[in-house]
């Protein structure tokens, strides 16, 4: 990216910043309230996962033997804040804050009952008409649903993808038709990668330098919305669009020797709800070094780049008032030719849920999914999981 062109548009968006605080009103105040949920997770594994508590792909078997696995947790129990602001005259002022107990998944070993909390948004938005500025940490713009499924990891490393990171986004809604409204947005995010030494030969003592690559490259990710909803006058709904980003990253040495490599992916989605209560998503998408944006079944980044393409659909149906059912499938597939031996090559899962809401507010829920990981010049590894869910929201 030309470093030119980012401080132009960091400079036209303190312009309009600046111009959106000119129209407050005096004397605002922010409204704050609590929302979140209880959650109870147990789940049965016929054979060793990712992760335990959810699963993102199944680990390597050996000699053919299956690893029973039985899990119960609470840390998907989350807590938030949504704040709305008072008494600004002419904008919108809002944002949130909120958290889960998953903060031991990637730090060092931490006890099941003792969990830690996990920062999952923290920002704060100004809007004015149909401009809307957005400055903290939320969503990636791309791959923006979700499937309908109970594990936590819904379908990440799995076909689906897209993370959370600090951002600078500014969103613009475009009325198309009194039913049809059409949404462009597009910001900078933070880079987030790992510290890849470069491929070049490396003169004696000379090392990678142990930083990030994506601080390193001096420049954020630019990512891209665009975005069209539309509701039928039956009560049905059509959402569908694209959405794209692109990122630098710089392998440094410790004697300042570097070599860049990017990230970059493109992906389309579409979901449609009846009024019925049926309903259908999915997305598709393509890219390279995704493993920070938890695609490409979340294998390391290179510098040569490794390539991968993915899927998913979910269908759903609220059978009444109190039962919703929901079934799915998605697959993740990185370009062989660019992974080591004994990575993994392909992720499959289809999956098939039931909620049932106990009271008001309260629910539980079963899942089964089948899972299937391969590997790289050795055997693939399966397991069937069973998943059951208490919730209670508030």
């Amino acid at each position: 990216m030309n470093k030119r062109l980012f401080y132009a548009g960091v400079i036209i968006g303190a312009l309009l910043i600046g111009n959106l605080a000119a129209l407050a009103g005096d004397q605002p105040t922010v409204d704050v309230k609590v929302y979140g949920y209880v959650k109870l997770d147990g789940s049965y594994d016929q054979n060793l996962t990712s992760h335990g508590n959810f699963v993102m792909w199944v680990n390597p078997q050996y000699d053919g033997q299956d690893d029973e696995q039985f899990n119960m947790t609470a840390n998907q129990t989350r807590l938030g804040v949504n704040l709305a602001g008072n008494g600004y005259s002419n904008v919108k002022v809002g944002g949130q804050i909120e958290f889960d107990l998953y903060g031991g998944v990637t730090g060092a070993t931490v006890a099941e009952n003792k969990a830690l909390l996990m920062l999952r948004h923290a920002y704060f938005t100004i809007q004015s008409g149909n401009t809307k500025l957005l400055a903290g940490q939320s969503w990636d713009l791309v791959s923006p649903l979700n499937p309908s499924t109970l594990n936590y990891a819904v379908l990440w490393g799995c076909g689906n993808f897209g993370y959370r990171r600090a951002q600078i986004s500014l969103w613009q809604t475009v009325p198309a038709g009194p039913q049809t409204n059409m949404t462009l947005a597009g910001g900078v995010f933070r880079t987030i990668g790992s510290n890849l030494t470069p491929t070049f030969s490396l003169a004696a003592g000379e090392a990678s330098d142990g930083s990030d690559d994506g601080t390193d490259a001096g420049i954020p990710t630019v990512q891209g919305y665009f975005d069209v909803q539309h509701k039928f006058a039956s009560g049905g709904k059509l959402r569908a669009g694209v959405t794209g980003m692109w990122g630098q990253l710089k392998a440094e040495t410790n004697i300042g020797n570097s070599e860049t490599y990017t990230n970059w992916c493109a992906v389309g989605h579409l979901q449609v709800d009846f009024a019925s209560g049926f309903g259908f998503a999915g997305e598709a998408s393509t890219g390279q070094n995704l493993g920070s944006y938890l695609g490409g079944i979340l294998n390391s980044s290179t510098v040569d780049g490794v390539s991968a393409n993915g899927a998913w659909g979910s269908v759903w149906f609220k059978a009444s008032p109190k039962v919703k059912l929901a079934t799915g499938y998605g697959f993740d597939d990185p370009k062989d030719d660019d992974i080591g031996s004994g990575a993994r090559s392909h992720n499959s899962c289809i999956f098939g849920n039931l909620t049932y809401a106990l009271v008001p507010m309260a629910s539980v829920g079963f899942e089964v999914s089948q899972w299937q990981t391969k590997y790289k010049d050795s055997d693939s590894a399966k397991t069937l999981r069973g998943q059951t869910s208490f919730t209670l929201n508030f």
